[in-house]
């Protein structure tokens, strides 16, 4: 499996399971303190490199029903221009393309080189001529002012140092009435739980340990307040939970490695690995359904508003 590398063994027929490589220095990303903004995105960028080639690869659908649901309320028109920020690997870019058509465009911004290597081969590998997919910085998208008609952040605000000066920088790139469209995450049921179990395994660095990104928009006043500093308006949130299905344990972490998670699976020490693992996996048997497979509900917000018709 490309972009696992050295950080799978096989252990059994057909299963795999993470080992803890030494630590990129990217991945301080989830240490306790982070020096400068430039460093936490090379941090975040590394991670999603590294994860890139595996990326919804790995196990069940996750990112892409979400990413359908946020395009789904955005609610984008043919011949539109579209600009999809930390686009990753294009859970809400490809159904933006598909929404504008062939007269419309849909650009694709992402960080990580790798992401954005493999995003341009799969629209192409789809005949999708009307995307473009480039390296760039979802914090501060190097695009013509008001040139886009829809701008979608797919569970990407959480990551941004600076949200409050994200969200300007998403209302510069859109014309006068365009629209945003945002997701971040209510809630993660068992996933959380499994996600705070490793934690307890990895070193502190002095600090309280790492707080989880997508903690900042937990709830929706938290996003509206945000939103109603960059100039946007007519702001609505609807929640919808979504249902994951594992076919074991074993799935479930490999799926871990492959997204954002990825951070903290590269801090776990090589000494605790095995002990971690047995503890997520115990966590991970609450979610086991009637039929043997492990169901993992995520509750996720889809946020949108607009800029007003003319500046105020």
């Amino acid at each position: 499996m490309a972009g696992l590398g050295r950080a799978i063994t096989r252990m059994g027929p057909g299963v795999r399971r993470w080992q803890s490589p030494s630590p990129p220095a990217e991945t301080a990303c989830h240490a306790a303190i982070m020096t400068t903004p430039q460093d936490a995105k090379a941090a975040i960028a590394g991670i999603f490199g590294r994860s890139a080639a595996d990326y919804e690869q790995i196990g069940p659908e996750f990112f892409a029903p979400m990413g359908r649901e946020l395009v789904r309320r955005a609610a984008p028109r043919a011949g539109e221009r579209a600009l999809d920020v930390g686009c990753g690997r294009g859970h809400c870019l490809f159904p933006l393309a598909e929404a504008v058509g062939p007269q419309g465009e849909a650009l694709g911004l992402d960080l990580a080189p790798a992401m954005v290597e493999a995003t341009a081969a799969q629209a192409r590998a789809r005949g999708l001529s009307q995307v473009k997919v480039r390296i760039g910085d979802a914090a501060d998208p190097e695009v013509e002012p008001g040139s886009f008609d829809l701008v979608t952040a797919g569970f990407v605000i959480f990551f941004l140092p600076d949200p409050a000066a994200g969200v300007a920088a998403w209302a510069r790139a859109l014309r006068p009435g365009g629209r945003l469209a945002i997701s971040t995450f209510v809630a993660q049921g068992v996933h959380e739980q499994v996600m705070k179990t490793i934690g307890r395994f990895i070193p502190r660095d002095g600090g309280d340990g790492p707080k989880r990104r997508v903690e900042r928009f937990r709830s929706a006043e938290a996003l509206t307040a945000v939103l109603v500093e960059g100039g946007f308006t007519g702001i609505e949130h609807r929640n919808v939970t979504f249902r994951t299905r594992f076919t074991g344990p074993d799935q479930w972490w490999r799926w871990i490695g492959s997204h954002g998670g990825r951070a903290a699976l590269e801090r776990l020490p090589a000494d605790r690995l095995e002990e971690a693992r047995a503890a997520a996996y115990e966590v991970m048997e609450t979610a086991r359904a009637s039929d043997g497979a492990l169901v993992l509900h995520t509750e996720a917000r889809f946020t949108t508003a607009r800029l007003p018709q003319s500046p105020s």
